[in-house]
């Protein structure tokens, strides 16, 4: 039941979020909206947080698209950026975040993409909030 309320909150997302998967640190999906991201681009996302000067090198990549990484916050479990356009309208940004679970201390992570007029500004705090909702338990 619970994991119904988690998906059901995710998909009230879908007018500001393009995607979202949220994951467990074995790359199992526990919920997504929008397009599907393969398992090889989740795993690569479970270790973003190891080392910051090699994700802000490789960026954060979903099906070949590659993200510029902008923002590394290793305390706070965020990851944010966006696709490199000329015109900020036109590019995609990308969160992921990562928290640590009550339930059994391992880590859950999400990432989700998002387009003009959201900016990151609105969309991180509201996955920082989603994730305290309903994946940190």
């Amino acid at each position: 039941a619970e994991e119904l309320r988690m998906q059901a909150a995710l998909e009230a997302q879908q007018k500001e979020w393009t995607r979202a998967v949220i994951f467990d640190s074995q790359s199992q999906p526990l919920g997504s909206i929008g397009k599907q991201i393969q398992a090889k681009d989740l795993q690569v996302f479970t270790t973003a947080f190891n080392d910051r000067d090699t994700t802000f090198g490789q960026g954060l990549n979903i099906d070949g698209v590659n993200y510029e990484v902008h923002r590394f916050y290793e305390e706070e479990g965020l990851i944010y950026g966006r696709t490199h356009s000329v015109d900020p309208q036109d590019g995609e940004g990308i969160c992921l975040a990562r928290v640590k679970r009550a339930s059994d201390g391992g880590f859950a992570y999400a990432v989700i993409t998002y387009k003009f007029p959201v900016l990151s500004a609105k969309a991180v705090p509201e996955l920082q909030a989603f994730m305290n909702q309903w994946v940190a338990k």
